[in-house]
Parts: C-alpha cells; structure tokens; sequence
C-alpha cells in the first residue's frame, strides 16, 4: 500500500444521480474486499519491508523460491467476500517490490516463472468471481518498482541497487508497466477497475498515457485517483490510506480503503484488530457520506486469509445481510452535518437511519429537514416490521421542519440499528447546514468558505493564514462552549503543531486561543491509525436568538480549497477537521 490520497474538495453532498453511469456499479457496491498478497508475506513484516531493510535485489529474489501458497483456493476467497457482503475484489496483482502476482510474460519476477507454486491465482480468481457475481479488480503499482532498475518515483526509490542519476523511466514505462497492464486487462476477462498508487513525481503527460492505454484497452474499466498527483485525474477518488472524508468534501464518488488491523500485507506483529462493531459503525459512516469502503486482509505466505480476519468479517456479514436494503444502491446523507447518533442513508421514498447501539436514544429521536410527510417507520431487522410512533411539525419563522421519532428502550439489532423511514412522494429534504436537535452540532470545515487573510511569506517561513466562515441554522439559542476538533499524528504534541494562536468570531464576540489537547475523542468513527482525534477548547459564545448564524475562525491549518495536486494524506502531522459547538446553558 502507498502513502499518497486523492483528497479532492468541494461542496456537493453524496448521492449517485447524475453521476457517471460507468461507475454506477461501484458505487451501488459500496463494500468491496482489498487484498495485499505477495512475497513479503514470508518475512511477514508488511509489503513495505523490501524498501525498509533496503534487501537487495538479488536476496529479494530468493523469496520466490520459498513462496508456495499450496492452500490457496481461489473459490475461498470469493465466497469469505461474498459472505461478508462485499461485492467487489481488489488484489495486488504487483505491489513496490516489482512481483507480479499472475503469470507476466514481460517480466520473469513472477509467481508462475519464480516460484515453486506455479499457478496464476489470478486466473483462479476471475473464474471464481465470475462463478459468485463479484467484480474481479486489479491493483498495481505503477510508479514505484524496486525490482526493475529504472523505475523512478519522486522518494521511494530503490537506491543501494541502482543510481539514481541512471535511471531511464521510459524503459520501465513502455518496457514493464504498459505492457503488463495490458497483460491484466486482455487475459483475465472484465476488470472492474484499476487501483494504482503512489504516483509521486509521475508528470501530467504520462499520467494521461496511462489513463488512454487503459481505455483502449477496456474502456469500461475504472481507474482510481492515484493514478497521478493531478488533481480530476481517473473516475473517482481514492482517500488517503484508512482516511475517512469529511461531510460534503468530495464532489466525485469515493473510497477509503481500510485495514482490519494496522498493517495491509501479512504480519505476525500487528495484532491490534478493529472490532466487529468498530467496522460496522465505520462501514455506515462511510456510506452515510456516500463513500465506498474497501476493507484490507493479508493472505499468509500458506496462501490463505487468517482466521481473525475471517472472523470479523463473517461478522460484519451477519449485519450487511439483515441490513442490504440500506447499504447497497443507497445515496449519502442530504443533511451537510456529523450525526452524534449514527448516519443516514436513502433511496427513493425512503430514508435509513443507521443508529449506533451503544448511543442509542432511548425514548425519542429528533430530526430536521424532511420536508415529506413519514408515514410509517420500523426497525429493518424487524421482519414483522413493527412501527414506531412518529411526529412532525413545522416552526414558520425558523423553516423547520422537526421530526420526533419514538423508540423502544433498547437497540433492535446488534452492532447497528437500522430504522427505517417511509416517506410520502418524492424525497424532498432541507439541506441547509442546520443544528440537529439531539447530540453534538459540528461544523466540518468542505461547509465553510475559505479565503486567505494573509499570504506564505516563505522568506519569513510563514504559512498562509486562512479564513473559514460557515453559515448555519441554529435552532436552540444560549451559551456554547466551543472546541476545535483536530487530527493529531500519535506521536506528536499538539501544542507543538498550532505554532499561532486561532481567532474566532461569532454573534459579535472574538475568541484569540493558544491551542492545546484538552481531551481525546476516542470514540471517533472518523478517525483512524496514525492519526487520532483530539478537541481543542476555544471559549464561549452566546447566541441570542435562533436562526441564520455566521461563525468564522482562522488558522494556518485550514487548507486551500483548489489545490493543484492531490494531498498526501500522512504528510501533515494535524488536520483541521471542525468546529464543534456544545451547549452548556439556555
């Protein structure tokens, strides 16, 4: 797995229509399974070992003559996925290390002409997903190769084999990469999409090439945005590695791709595993934002998927089973906010709340924004589907239309809990950011306006200062305290990271704060390894009256809404994500 995202901004909320209907597939799949399998599996040190030990070439090699996957069985695979609710497949058909994973006749350092084993599970797979109805997809790593000697990238080079001054790219380019990518996409049948990775320092031109070599070759095969560091490149974004977007932050289809654990290719030392219930609840969140998740396992070198990872994802099955009507072909939340309780998904006529048992709201739940009239609602697991009480109004002065949706006292499924809404004619929802009127209001920071209050002064090492201004609906008056959320690398100090001071202005009132990490979010379902989520206290503020409230802040931090090239994900040690607002008095 590489470093590099394709975080791309804008302000559209997820929904399929209208979208490109080449990918209209992907994203009615919304689940699919990644697979990280290769010769680092017997070291069992993860995919990056090759670069991280610096072994050369010539040791490397002799992986291949251990490497025998004898348990390997293609049709096992398929189905742990299928059984899972996944719906399409992404394996490694040739990871940084240069080893293809499928019998590559340009290239001998594959696994039918280097190893033992002799077979193309490739081939294996795509009889198999063709069998179970699940879309077979390749990733490959188009840039960085350590293996051949002039593969070049902008850092992950190999090295200690090769001089970097001697390096020709064009012989990798049209002698090993084109070559096989036109071996993966006429030998093995459909290929749903190509997942490439890490294209540090590949130029505009050649990631063109690229894209137009594989549409002349598949035209309906998709490609993700690690094709290139340009920004709008291939057809839909690629998050940062186990990156979960923020509300209205991409305005193209999405995915983030996941580990069960912290590590992508087999290894005996990661053995810190997501629970079932951490993986449902982000499965629905990232849905819930109109996104994909893809959700990693690493094959052992014996050629099989380990037990815990089969065992979660079994489990994540069981859910995704009882719960498809409100996974698959569904469209994101309408409403511009983070959902204390859960996340919410739709589909014609009908609006899924996907609620988190271990926040459950017994007695009632309050929504705004669903203008239609609801005429039934149940629990999805219910087969009996019995209703629940429902009541709604409407404030004229605030334009609200307020939902009020009675509950049982305990969840109705485990895990998750999928309540189903019934809405009467064509959906119709108020999108205005506005406050919720039960748990945690936010302002994520795709809902501001962005602007520049001072320029990059690079003689002085200044950063650009930047203004971001949200406009919102507050429907509950009084005083809140106000705390910024921030994704911190683990292992750095946060006061170590905001180096000026943020301002704050809001109800004609300004806040100057130095910043420092007040507490932990651990419950995040955003939030993922290396980073975690940690709240900055600001101050207070006092809003008077309800209705249209402006809130402003400005910081180093807030990143430029139309950047060039995409953004590596892991390069920044914090992210600004948001403001949060928690009322403390009436």
């Amino acid at each position: 797995m590489g470093k590099a995202s394709g975080a791309e901004n804008g302000n559209n909320h997820a929904g399929i229509n209208g979208r490109d209907p080449r990918t209209a597939w992907w994203t009615e799949a919304r689940f699919g399974m990644f697979i990280h399998w290769g010769l680092y599996a017997l070291p069992a040190q993860g995919e990056w070992i090759m670069y991280a030990q610096k072994t050369p070439v010539l040791e490397y090699e002799q992986l291949g003559k251990q490497f025998n996957p004898t348990e390997f069985d293609a049709k096992a695979w398929v189905s742990l996925a299928k059984d899972a609710g996944m719906r399409y497949i992404v394996i490694t058909a040739k990871h940084h290390d240069g080893f293809t994973m499928y019998h590559s006749k340009a290239d001998p350092f594959n696994i039918v002409d280097s190893t033992p084993f002799s077979r193309d599970p490739m081939k294996e797979l795509a009889e198999a997903c063709r069998e179970a109805g699940i879309v077979l997809c390749f990733y490959y790593s188009h840039v960085i190769d350590w293996h051949h000697p002039h593969a070049v990238h902008k850092e992950h080079n190999n090295t200690w084999d090769y001089k970097l001054e001697e390096k020709r790219f064009t012989e990798y380019w049209e002698g090993k990469a084109k070559p096989q990518l036109k071996e993966l996409l006429t030998e093995y049948g459909r290929v749903g999409l190509l997942w490439f990775d890490t294209a540090g320092g590949l130029s505009e031109e050649d990631s063109k090439d690229i894209v137009e070599h594989v549409r002349s070759l598949q035209p309906d095969c998709l490609i993700n945005s690690r094709v290139s560091h340009y920004m709008g490149m291939g057809d839909y974004v690629s998050k940062g590695d186990n990156e979960i977007g923020m509300s209205g932050e991409d305005t193209r289809p999405w995915e983030t791709p996941m580990t069960l654990n912290q590590s992508w290719g087999y290894t005996t030392r990661d053995q810190i595993w997501k629970t079932a219930d951490a993986l449902i609840q982000k499965l629905v969140h990232v849905i819930g934002k109109g996104g994909n998740l893809l959700l990693n396992v690493g094959p052992t070198p014996q050629g099989t998927i380990p037990e815990r990872s089969a065992e979660r994802l079994r489990e994540v099955g069981e859910w995704t089973h009882r719960n498809a009507e409100a996974v698959y072909s569904t469209e994101g939340s309408p409403f511009p906010c983070e959902l204390d309780w859960g996340a919410i998904t739709t589909k014609p006529g009908r609006m899924y709340l996907h609620m988190h048992n271990a926040k459950w709201p017994a007695g009632s739940l309050r929504l705004c924004g669903i203008r239609n009239k609801v005429s039934r609602a149940y629990p999805l697991a219910d087969p009996n589907q019995a209703g629940f009480e429902v009541e709604q109004t409407y404030d004229r002065k605030l334009n609200l239309h307020t939902l009020k949706l009675h509950l049982p006292p305990h969840p109705t499924d485990q895990h998750v809990s999928v309540i189903v809404l019934e809405l009467e004619g064509e959906n119709d929802f108020d999108r205005t950011l506005t406050q919720m009127p039960d748990g945690v209001f936010q302002l994520d920071v795709p809902h501001a306006q962005i602007s520049i209050l001072r320029a990059a002064d690079e003689e002085q090492e200044l950063p650009a200062l930047r203004c971001a201004e949200w406009n919102f609906k507050l429907i509950a008056p009084g005083t809140y305290e106000l705390m910024l959320v921030s994704f911190k690398r683990y292992d750095k100090e946060l006061a170590d990271l905001y180096t000026e001071p943020i301002l704050l202005e809001a109800a004609g009132q300004s806040i100057v704060k130095n910043l420092v990490e007040d507490a932990v979010d651990e419950h995040s379902p955003s939030c993922q390894h290396p980073y975690t989520a940690v709240l900055s206290r600001i101050g207070y503020i006092t809003w008077e009256q309800a209705g249209m409230q402006t809130l402003m802040i400005g910081s180093s931090k807030l990143k430029d809404p139309s950047p060039r090239f995409t953004e590596i994900w892991h390069a920044d040690s914090v992210k600004l994500r948001a403001i949060r607002l928690v009322r403390v008095a009436d």
